[in-house]
C-alpha cells in the first residue's frame, strides 16, 4: 500500500514538473560580460553553423534583458540641486580657510606681541590640520559639483539636439523587455553564405565576404526556413526590438561607438567612408556584444511589419500580425550618418531589392528548464 502511494506521488510529481511553466531567463545587469552571462544561463556564448561546402555562419549569444528602445525625450537637468552642492562647498571651503587664517593670525599676533618666533602646541597643530583638511573637502566638493553640473549641461545638450533630430517613427521611447536570450549573427550574411544555401548570388558588389545584397525579406525568410531546415534549429529574422537592443549592446548614445560621426567612422562603412560600395564584413570596431556592421555596410531586414511605436512598457514585442511594410535597420554605405544610428528604422515592401539591402539572422534558444 505504501508502495503504491509513493509511485502515485511521484508520478503526480512529475507531471506537475512536466506542465509547469519554462523558468524565465535572468536579465543580462550591464556590467558582466557575456561569457559570465553564458555561463550563468548555461548556454554557449557562440555558436557556428554549417551551411555545406566548408561555409560556416558564426553567431554570438545576445543575453535577456531591457532597454528603453527608439530615442528618449531627456529630462532637464536638476541645476538648484547641483547649485546647491555647489554652494555648500563654497560655503565650507571659506569657513575652512577662514579659520584657519584666524588661527595663523593668532599665533603670528602671540609672537609679535611676546617678541619672540611663531610658537603653537600640538593641540594647536592637529586643530589647524583638521581645519585645512575641512577647507581641501569643501573646495573639492565646490570643484566637482562645478564639473558635474558641467557634464550634466553636455549630456542634456547632446540628448536634446538627438531627439530634436530624430524622427517621428522613432517616438516615444518605452521600455522594452527581452525575456530571452538569443544566438545573432556576428557578421551580415555574405555571398559566400547565401550562395552555398540558395544557391545563387544576387549581389551586385561581388565578393565571397563581402555582405550579399539585392535580397528581398522574402529571399531573406527563405534562407531561414533552409537553414532551419538543415541545422534543425529555429533560425529567422530579428525582430525590430532584437535588432536595435543588439546594436545598442547595453549603450545610450547615438551609435555604440559614442555621440559623434568620428564615433562613427569607427564601426561603420556609411557615405563618407564607404568609396561608394560595400565592404567585407567585420573589419570595423565591434560591439559590446562581439556584433559587426551593425551601423551601416548595408541595411538588414528585420521580422516585423512596420507599425508606429505606441507609448508603455512591452516584452518580446513582434509587431503587428500583418502589414504592408517590413523593417529595416542599421543603415548603408550609401547613407549619410543620421541613418546610420542605433534607433532609426526604415521600412521597405517584401520584395525590394536593392545593393544596399542584406540581412543577418537569429537562432532561437530553447526555454529554460525550471
Amino acid at each position: 500500500m505504501c508502495r503504491t502511494l509513493a509511485c502515485l506521488f511521484l508520478a503526480c510529481a512529475w507531471a506537475r514538473a512536466a506542465d509547469a511553466p519554462p523558468a524565465p531567463y535572468p536579465l543580462w545587469d550591464g556590467q558582466e560580460s557575456i561569457e559570465q552571462y553564458a555561463k550563468r544561463v548555461n548556454l554557449p556564448p557562440t555558436k557556428t553553423l554549417d551551411l555545406g561546402g566548408g561555409v560556416n555562419l558564426e553567431l554570438v549569444l545576445i543575453p535577456a534583458g531591457k532597454f528603453i528602445m527608439a530615442t528618449p525625450e531627456p529630462k532637464p537637468v536638476d541645476e538648484d540641486g547641483f547649485h546647491k552642492k555647489i554652494i555648500v562647498g563654497k560655503c565650507v571651503f571659506a569657513v575652512g580657510v577662514g579659520v584657519l587664517l584666524v588661527l595663523i593670525a593668532t599665533i603670528i599676533a602671540r609672537a609679535i606681541r611676546h617678541r619672540h618666533r611663531p610658537q603653537y602646541s600640538l593641540a594647536l597643530f592637529t586643530v589647524m590640520t583638521l581645519v585645512a583638511g575641512v577647507a581641501v573637502l569643501g573646495g573639492m566638493h565646490w570643484w566637482f559639483s562645478t564639473k558635474a553640473l558641467a557634464q550634466a549641461q553636455a549630456d542634456y545638450k547632446a540628448a536634446l539636439t538627438r531627439y530634436q533630430s530624430s524622427y517621428d517613427w522613432e517616438k516615444p521611447a518605452h521600455d522594452v523587455t527581452l525575456s530571452a536570450p538569443f544566438h545573432m549573427g556576428k557578421y551580415e550574411v555574405t555571398q559566400a553564405q547565401y550562395a552555398a544555401v540558395m544557391g545563387t548570388n544576387p549581389s551586385h558588389f561581388r565578393g565571397a565576404n563581402l555582405p550579399v545584397e539585392q535580397v528581398s525579406w522574402n529571399d531573406a525568410a527563405e534562407f531561414c526556413r533552409k537553414v532551419s531546415e538543415k541545422a534543425g534549429l529555429v533560425v529567422r529574422l530579428p525582430t525590430d526590438a532584437e535588432r536595435e537592443y543588439a546594436c545598442r549592446a547595453g549603450t545610450t548614445t547615438t551609435y555604440y561607438t559614442g555621440d559623434t560621426e568620428a564615433d562613427l567612422g569607427r564601426a561603420a562603412w556609411y557615405s563618407a567612408n564607404s568609396g561608394g560600395k560595400t565592404h567585407p564584413v567585420g573589419q570595423k570596431e565591434p560591439n559590446a556584444f562581439g556584433l559587426y556592421d551593425m551601423h551601416g555596410n548595408v541595411w538588414e531586414w528585420c521580422q516585423d511589419w512596420y507599425e508606429g511605436y505606441k507609448p508603455g512598457a512591452v516584452v518580446d514585442p513582434q509587431g503587428p500580425p500583418e502589414g504592408q511594410l517590413r523593417v529595416l535597420r542599421g543603415g548603408s554605405w550609401g547613407n549619410r550618418a543620421g541613418y546610420c544610428r542605433s534607433a532609426y528604422r526604415l521600412r521597405g515592401f517584401p520584395d525590394y531589392r536593392f545593393d544596399f539591402i542584406g540581412f543577418r539572422v537569429v537562432v532561437v534558444v530553447a526555454p529554460s528548464t525550471p
